[in-house]
């Protein structure tokens, strides 16, 4: 199954990276893994679709808790709806 988005959670809120067309092959391998933190290699294969920001520190909390739970809240929901479809 093809890879087409990735969703990274950080301190400021949810970014949506869509997937540049690129090899399925060897996606994984070490070299595409330390692609990852070199962002001019990066954004080659990259790009930003969505930005979602926390509004306060409650709500990345909240957010950050309710992710480690295996839990999705409403304003994920939307985002992910918003910028994938259903």
């Amino acid at each position: 199954m093809e890879v087409r988005y990735v969703l990274f959670e950080n301190a400021s809120g949810y970014a949506l990276v869509e997937r540049k067309g690129s090899e399925e092959i060897g996606a994984h391998s070490e070299e595409s893994q330390k692609a990852m933190t070199d962002f001019g290699r990066f954004s080659q294969i990259c790009t930003l679709k969505a930005f979602l920001p926390f509004t306060s520190a409650e709500d990345a909390l909240e957010n950050i808790n309710d992710i480690s739970e295996g839990m999705m809240t409403d304003a994920l929901r939307e985002f992910l709806e918003s910028n994938l479809g259903k």
